[in-house]
């Protein structure tokens, strides 16, 4: 999944080379510890946030403790805001400290 998005990424920068370029907005964000401990309402909250962005990447995704199925949880209300999403997930990080993840999540059309 993560090649199929810098894919895509590199398709964009290759077609505003030849002039046909759209306009694509990013967001990045860490929200500390995402996973089960994120209830309803600030899933909700996030998505309605990210709803306007078209590609996010968000840090601090928990690599045990829900995180993968929380993100799932995300794309399923951005889908439910109007656009149809995708996402990925990194593997987990090596650290001293915690193991976490990133995900990158996009609206399919842009």
């Amino acid at each position: 999944m993560l090649k199929r998005f810098l894919l895509l990424i590199f398709i964009h920068l290759v077609a505003a080379t030849w002039g046909v370029a759209q306009v694509i907005t990013v967001c990045t964000w860490n929200l500390k510890d995402f996973g089960k401990s994120k209830t309803d309402d600030e899933i909700s909250y996030i998505a309605g946030t990210l709803k306007d962005f078209d590609i996010v990447a968000i840090q601090e995704v928990v690599a045990g403790d829900g995180g993968a199925q929380t993100v799932a949880q995300l794309q399923d209300v951005l889908n439910r805001k109007g656009a149809k999403w995708d996402y990925t997930i990194s593997n987990p990080t090596s650290g001293s400290y915690k193991t976490e993840r990133y995900a990158y999540l996009w609206k399919t059309k842009k």
